[in-house]
């Protein structure tokens, strides 16, 4: 049985005891984190009635927790055959994005006029009165044409977080853009936002009101499982989920990964992408110990509604580094398989929407101690092409996510039309940008030697 595998006898036996042991102390803890919520809820209204709310769901809230080596911030870089116009992008924010209304007639993005901030220990959103979408338009120099190592350095700084003077995202345009010598000069669309705002699926909906032509890879609203499936799904989550608990909880005390003493105290989130091709990092350089510990993101299908909101959940699995290259790769799709079908996905998004309710200084033990190795994700943004603000076509995407807890590596996908970009991002005290950048290299010659494996 592996490290992380979840179902059997034994687990059966732990979970039971955990119901029955543990299951009563977090009820009324719980219990008593939603009185408090209430009183600080009733202390809200009246003080600034209104303008200062609770962050109602959770997983929104767990991005309140700040930490100086950590970031919190998302980067996304669009490449289009010309330059979007600021004033076509805030055009269309006002008469299209902001014009968006649920079925009771809300707003469907007030989310992006309110600051995240902190209030008597707990989340919540703040009303920006003075919110001006101006402030959130900005273009790099039109006089500089921007290469791909001088956007790696804008991209990094991007990473910092935001003020609380206004809502924490922006969008910036590059104007000039040139991704190789062997290419004519292109432009980026860069959104920078706070995670709290909304996870990679509202982004792609987000995306879509921009122009015309994008064709979901899978749409989140109309996932479809069938009832039989959906049952067993979430009765295997039910079933084993404490003893899943448990394993996050204990992970939480060992490193999967070898820190090194930082030689500054500024630190950053170093990036490295622009590549074509994508795999696993080769762990058998004897950098990492013979257990690699492997965390997938996922989201939660399918969504109620389209609007912002996070519904991202994780599921793990080890993996031997010191195994043969083909041999590792065959075997962590294997144990991936386990943890996409065990009670990880449901459990971690439930783990996530309650702790997120907690006092934000609580959210530590969801995203502080010990994580994964390497991180990886997935954004899926349209199988055809897409025209945006019929002004431009959008030519390549990359996403770049934050690093909250302690992951070794992130690695993140960006799928569209037919193509795969890859962004990989670590903590810049300990792994430098020269050391991302040969993982990267690497990739494309063990690609190569698999396929001649597979021949």
């Amino acid at each position: 049985m592996s490290t992380f595998e979840t179902r059997g006898f034994i687990p059966f036996l732990i979970s039971l005891a955990f119901y029955i042991i543990l299951g009563p102390i977090l009820l009324l803890l719980c219990l008593v984190n939603e009185i408090v919520r209430l009183g600080v809820w009733f202390y809200l209204q009246k003080r600034y009635q209104g303008k200062i709310v609770l962050v109602p769901d959770g997983a929104d809230a767990l991005w309140a927790l700040k930490r100086q080596e950590r970031t919190r911030m998302v980067v996304v870089c669009l490449k289009t055959d010309k330059l979007l116009p600021p004033e076509k992008v805030q055009e269309n924010f006002d008469q299209v994005i902001f014009q968006e209304r649920d079925s009771s007639g809300h707003q469907v993005y007030s989310k992006l006029t309110q600051i995240l901030v902190t209030k008597l220990g707990f989340a919540c959103w703040k009303r920006d009165d003075n919110f001006d979408l101006k402030n959130h338009i900005r273009s790099l120099s039109p006089n500089k044409v921007f290469s791909k190592n001088d956007m790696q350095k804008e991209i990094t700084l991007m990473f910092q977080d935001m003020t609380e003077n206004r809502p924490q995202w922006e969008i910036i345009l590059a104007p000039r853009f040139l991704d190789s010598d062997e290419e004519s000069e292109t432009s980026l669309w860069i959104f920078r936002y706070q995670h709290a705002y909304m996870d990679g699926f509202s982004l792609i909906t987000l995306i879509g009101k921009m122009g015309h032509g994008l064709t979901y890879y899978i749409h989140p609203q109309n996932f479809h499982i069938p009832f039989g499936k959906k049952m067993m799904f979430y009765l295997n989550a039910v079933i084993f989920g404490p003893y899943a608990f448990i394993i996050i909880t204990l992970n939480k005390f060992k490193s999967f990964w070898p820190h090194q003493i930082p030689n500054d105290s500024a630190k950053t989130q170093t990036t490295y992408a622009w590549t074509n091709s994508m795999n696993k990092r080769d762990f058998a350089s004897g950098t990492c110990p013979g257990g690699v510990s492997i965390g997938e993101l996922a989201a939660l299908l399918p969504y109620s509604s389209l609007g912002p909101q996070n519904r991202f959940a994780i599921f793990m699995y080890h993996i031997n580094s010191l195994q043969d290259d083909f041999d590792r790769i065959r075997s962590s799709k294997e144990e991936s398989w386990k943890g996409i079908t065990g009670p990880w996905i449901p459990l971690s998004f439930f783990v996530f929407k309650v702790s997120g309710r907690m006092p934000v200084f609580m959210h530590h033990i969801v995203l502080g101690g010990g994580s994964n190795s390497l991180m990886m994700s997935n954004l899926p943004i349209s199988k055809t092409k897409f025209r945006m603000l019929d002004v431009a076509d959008l030519l390549e995407v990359w996403a770049f996510p934050p690093q909250p807890n302690d992951t070794g590596i992130t690695l993140f996908s960006a799928a569209y039309e037919n193509t795969l970009k890859i962004a990989i991002s670590a903590e810049s005290s300990w792994l430098k940008e020269e050391e991302l950048k040969s993982i990267v290299e690497r990739i494309p010659r063990v690609l190569n030697e698999w396929i001649k494996r597979l021949d």
